[in-house]
């Protein structure tokens, strides 16, 4: 057996490498050894940057894209709130639900009507065209006639021309056809009715079930008529009646729902949620999120752990009004965004958004953004994300969003895209907004890489039949010219990249922007969720003086068949004074192989690096680290604290080992030579020789002699039941040789027998030694890691 060698070359085996270069030879060397899981997908818009060339995730305020629309606010007020009033009548199983209007003015004195045009005013109407409305019904009294040809109690048909004003016409077809009354005056006297407009049904299927339209901050009120025989209530979230997802807050019958918010400002409980006949039920919609049909991300976003803890949480927003005993009666309530005065707390992230797709063209598939506003008083745009997987986009195309579809004017109020553009001069507001894209990685690449080479993200795969299937490990490389290169690492089971500046991030160092893990704080990622390079696992790459004017080569050593072909081997190396120097020394522990019984990928997910680190003390240190922040402080801060906390990682295989509060991220086991050396409580290996195992030249016999390479060796001894055992053709062995400054360096060759072969991985070795000979300063002796090469 042997093991299969691979050496990629950083910078083409030339000094003066970058960081650009040392991460495109780590992405080389992974691909190579198939740890890139998942296939490539370019052109995947991953953020929108501002004119001045900012950006800032889902939750974020980025004002600077107002340069982008020429500051435009379009409507900031849309008045103070109202209250929309329905009555309810019960037809079989069916509700029938008509809509009330009253102005609490005479009707219509003139501001309220536009002679001019013949269209009626009123905020927020909520009738469409043909709906069938009197007006004024059951008033004769010609005082309130419109005019000439629009008396009292007449029944109209309405055509809708905007949200706040509408036109009425004689019949249903004049309606569709947009033939208005003519409306030539107004009231001539200053009585105020409650209703003024009242949808009447004129034939069976009008107004059944209808679905319901309403602004954000308004509110709803249901009359449900002492004739019906049941109760009548909203919930949210679902299709049907569930008397756990009523609309309630703080209700002393139902509680609240979701059953975590119960502490929400400007929230209040719904009036007669459970409203019998005779009564009144009346929701107050200013603290709720609006309406929305689909996910806040794709399910191929969503971290394996993520469970919908109550209905809604993925992100889709449903309020209905329905029977809590008659399943039929039942409809929809659309809350839509808008700028009513509701004064929103912050708190609640009810910012009104408008959805708009950029339609696919050519190789580009469609593109869903949501374009986000600061609501009443403001209506500024705060934020433009994305909420899909788009492909076969380049950065900097360009696509107009009309205003008038985004909250915003029509023509003077579009967002523009394409090449980021800065405005000309201070408040021009001309600027160019733009779409910045990404290549999630896959095979021979990584599944993200930095632009300039600083970070990239590592996408493995264990078992793809398990929940857990995948490992993200990020990479930070630190260094320049005249310093040590490290490269931090870290890891989760899922890494977000959507709404971040991610690889088009201009950062040369640790930035929010890049990203993050996903999941939930405590299990599946610590609250050090972003790229860090403080308290981190570092891995050191080179030397200390003038690390770039030395070549560096990254050679790895995979294990064959019938052995674990996922387990391999990573080494850095420089050539330095023509003497080959090892660095990082490590694998990843990758694959369906671990566990041995003791833990399962659809409980938890796999996540460590094993290192080899050689001393000069004779001596190998093989750790297993859980790569991520550690820092012991006065406390622990680390993925290990027990109990659980926000910095720990408890789905983490490891943490079932590793876990205690005064604990580290690793576990270390030290490999000592054991010929001649005082090994203390040390790991030994064992070791005969007769030539020297004598004693008044009686010697031991010969057969009892032992010295031979160690295998199997246990990822760590302190890991019981141990979860993996290393392939047996990776190897320890401790060697005592002369002459006493003999060097063991990566890439020397080490005989057993003509048939066993290795090659020195690892050297933790001292030179001018006393060895059992006796001889002072003549032995050479230490331990070795090796990897089978015949």
């Amino acid at each position: 057996m042997s093991v299969l060698k691979s050496v990629v070359d950083v910078n083409n085996g030339n000094s003066g490498w970058t960081a650009q270069n040392v991460m495109d030879a780590f992405e080389t060397a992974l691909g190579n050894l198939g740890l890139n899981a998942g296939s490539t997908i370019s052109g995947v818009p991953q953020v929108c940057m501002a004119p001045d060339g900012s950006t800032t995730t889902l939750r974020g305020n980025l004002s600077a894209l107002r340069d982008a629309n020429n500051a435009d606010q379009g409507e900031t007020s849309w008045g103070s709130t109202k209250t929309h009033y329905y009555k309810v009548t019960e037809v079989g199983t069916d509700y029938k639900l008509e809509k009330k209007v009253g102005s609490g003015y005479a009707p219509y004195y003139a501001s309220m009507v536009d002679q001019t045009t013949d269209e009626l005013i009123y905020a927020r109407h909520g009738f469409k065209t043909g709906d069938p409305v009197r007006y004024l019904p059951g008033e004769t009294d010609a005082q309130y006639s419109l005019g000439t040809n629009l008396a009292p109690d007449t029944l109209v048909y309405i055509i809708n021309v905007s949200r706040d004003r509408f036109k009425v016409a004689t019949s249903a077809v004049n309606a569709t056809n947009g033939t208005a009354i003519d409306i030539d005056g107004v009231a001539s006297t200053n009585a105020q009715f409650d209703v003024v407009w009242q949808q009447e049904a004129q034939q069976a299927s009008d107004y059944i079930n209808p679905t319901i339209d309403i602004y954000h901050g308004d509110n709803i009120q249901f009359e449900n008529i002492a004739g019906n025989t049941t109760n009548i209530t909203v919930c949210r979230d679902v299709d049907s009646f569930d008397n756990d997802q009523r609309i309630v807050y703080n209700d002393p019958t139902y509680g609240s729902t979701p059953d975590n918010e119960i502490s929400i400002s400007y929230r209040t409980n719904t009036t007669n949620v459970s409203c019998v006949p005779g009564s009144n039920l009346i929701w107050d919609t200013q603290s709720y999120p609006q309406s929305e049909s689909e996910p806040l991300y794709p399910a191929s976003l969503l971290n394996p752990s993520w469970t919908a803890e109550h209905p809604g949480a993925e992100g889709i927003r449903k309020y209905i009004y329905c029977s809590e005993t008659t399943a039929t009666a039942k409809g929809v309530i659309n809350l839509l965004p808008g700028n009513v005065n509701a004064d929103l707390p912050s708190q609640v992230n009810s910012d009104p958004y408008y959805k708009y797709t950029v339609p696919a063209s050519g190789g580009r598939s469609e593109l869903k953004l949501r374009v986000w506003r600061g609501g009443y008083n403001d209506n500024y745009i705060k934020n433009i994300t994305i909420h899909n997987i788009a492909t076969g986009w380049s950065d900097d195309e360009e696509f107009t969003i009309p205003g008038e579809l985004v909250g915003g004017t029509a023509t003077t109020g579009d967002i523009r895209f394409g090449v980021t553009t800065p405005e000309s001069s201070s408040n021009a507001y001309d600027g160019t907004a733009s779409i910045k894209t990404t290549t999630i990685g896959g095979g021979s690449d990584f599944y993200q890489k930095h632009n300039l080479g600083r970070f990239a993200i590592l996408n493995v795969e264990n078992d793809a039949t398990k929940k857990y299937s995948n490992t993200f490990y990020s990479f930070y490389l630190e260094g320049d010219a005249g310093t040590t290169w490290k490269l931090y690492m870290q890891v989760g089971n899922g890494w977000e990249f959507l709404n971040y500046g991610g690889t088009s991030s201009p950062a040369l160092t640790p930035s929010s922007s890049w990203g993050r893990f996903s999941g939930y704080e405590g299990l599946d990622n610590s609250n050090n969720r972003y790229i860090s390079n403080s308290y981190v696992t570092s891995l050191t790459l080179s030397t200390n003086s003038t690390p770039t004017a030395y070549p560096m080569q990254i050679k790895t050593f995979r294990a064959q068949s019938p052995q674990d072909t996922d387990f391999a081997v990573i080494q850095f190396t420089q050539t330095i004074n023509e003497k080959v120097e090892p660095f990082a020394t490590f694998n990843f522990h990758v694959g369906d192989g671990y566990g041995n019984g003791v833990f399962d990928l659809d409980e938890v997910f796999l996540g460590a690096i094993t290192q080899y680190e050689p001393s000069t003390s004779q001596y190998i240190t093989i750790r297993t680290t859980v790569p991520g922040y550690s820092r012991q402080y006065y406390s622990s801060y680390a993925f290990s604290n027990e109990p659980v906390d926000a910095n720990s990682q408890a789905r983490n295989a490891y943490y079932g080992y590793m876990r205690g509060y005064n604990s580290f991220n690793y576990v270390t086991d030290n490999y000592y030579n054991n010929i001649r050396q005082d090994t203390g409580n040390a790991t030994t290996v064992y070791y005969r020789n007769s030539t020297y195992d004598k004693y008044n030249n009686v010697s031991m016999d010969s057969g009892a002699d032992y010295y031979k390479p160690i295998k199997t060796i246990p990822v760590s001894q302190r890991m019981i039941p141990c979860p993996y055992y290393i392939p047996d053709d990776f190897v320890l062995l401790q060697v005592v040789t002369t002459p006493g400054l003999t060097e063991f360096r990566p890439g020397d060759t080490v005989t057993v027998s003509g048939s066993e072969i290795y090659e020195v991985v690892s050297a933790g070795y001292a030179t001018q030694q006393l060895g059992l000979d006796g001889v002072t300063n003549n032995s050479s002796e230490g331990m070795l890691f090796l990897a089978r090469t015949t």
